[in-house]
């Protein structure tokens, strides 16, 4: 089973291991930058596999490429997803992903993609 915990450390930690980064920055400056989102472990049997990103309404998940494929459940998604509305953005370079967003319910509004109400009515 794949769980979300609060260890920001750990997350932080495993979340930038597993981020496909276009540029990426020392681990002090990607901290810095999270500073403000609420970062949880991705978690199965009892493994750190990824993190789990949020800042209000936006939402992000980086997993290790060898969890790729095989981390999410029904039960995960119902709680990343358990919010009137959810948006997240595509990186350049990560392609793929707009097949995957869709497939999970996302529709492209302004350069983003958004679960639930566009336009936050």
């Amino acid at each position: 089973m794949t769980e979300l915990v609060d260890d920001r450390a750990q997350a932080l930690q495993v979340g930038y291991r597993a981020t496909d980064w276009n540029d990426r920055p020392s681990f002090d400056s990607y901290a810095a930058a999270m500073e403000d989102w609420d970062i949880k472990a991705l978690v199965r049997n009892g493994e750190c596999i990824g993190a789990v990103y949020f800042n209000g309404d936006e939402l992000h998940v980086s997993v290790l490429p060898s969890w790729r494929r095989r981390w999410a459940t029904k039960g995960l998604l119902a709680k990343l997803f358990d919010r009137e509305r959810v948006v997240t953005r595509v990186a350049d370079g990560h392609d793929y992903m707009h097949g995957i967003l869709r497939r999970l319910g996302f529709k492209a509004h302004d350069g983003l993609y958004v679960r639930g109400h566009a336009n936050g009515h």
